[in-house]
């Protein structure tokens, strides 16, 4: 996950610089590059967290053709510099699914030890599969909640919703850590 943390430290810094630099910055293409870079980082994790041979068959196939999509669309259909909402849902229901297949595992396990092993894991995508679903739903109806200027606590809700649920995310990916940070220390 770290690596991954990173990756996603420098694309917001960059997409940072980008946006105090131009008066109308272009950052489509960081999100165009980024979405399918997470779909292969967490479908590799899940891969890994996987106990089910049928599991470890499915989540390769769902990736080369979410990529394989991506490629399409972006070769054929539309720009690499243009936003593309059905992508978008596309890597967010890929990185649900993950979630879920992990969850059917996990709450199938009749090991306290092996609860207690997986359990960082199971916040790992606790936090993914409350972040996915809730934020692809404001991205597809983007334009709806943009038109009408709905907003929460003086923000457009277009843009909170994201960032409340990031907070929910990596809150519960700092959990993770913390409860990896104490089983290490354990041992």
């Amino acid at each position: 996950m770290v690596p991954y943390l990173f990756l996603v430290f420098i694309q917001e810094l960059i997409i940072f610089i980008i946006r105090e630099t131009y008066a109308k910055p272009d950052v489509v293409i960081a999100y165009n590059i980024y979405r399918p870079i997470t779909v292969c980082v967490f479908a590799w994790l899940f891969f890994h967290f996987s106990f089910k041979q049928f599991y470890r068959k499915i989540i390769p196939w769902i990736v080369i053709i979410y990529l394989v999509i991506v490629a399409s669309i972006f070769l054929f259909v539309s720009s690499i510099k243009s936003y593309n909402r059905e992508l978008s849902l596309g890597g967010g229901i890929a990185l649900t699914l993950f979630g879920i297949l992990f969850l059917f595992d996990y709450f199938n396990l009749d090991n306290a030890a092996e609860e207690e092993k997986w359990r960082p894991v199971l916040w790992i995508t606790a936090g993914i599969v409350i972040f996915y679903p809730v934020v692809n739903i404001c991205f597809a109806f983007y334009n709806d909640i943009f038109t009408k200027n709905a907003m929460i606590f003086g923000v457009y809700l277009y843009n909170a919703i994201p960032q409340i649920l990031s907070i929910i995310m990596y809150s519960c990916f700092a959990f993770a850590f913390y409860l990896c940070r104490k089983n290490y220390s354990l041992v």
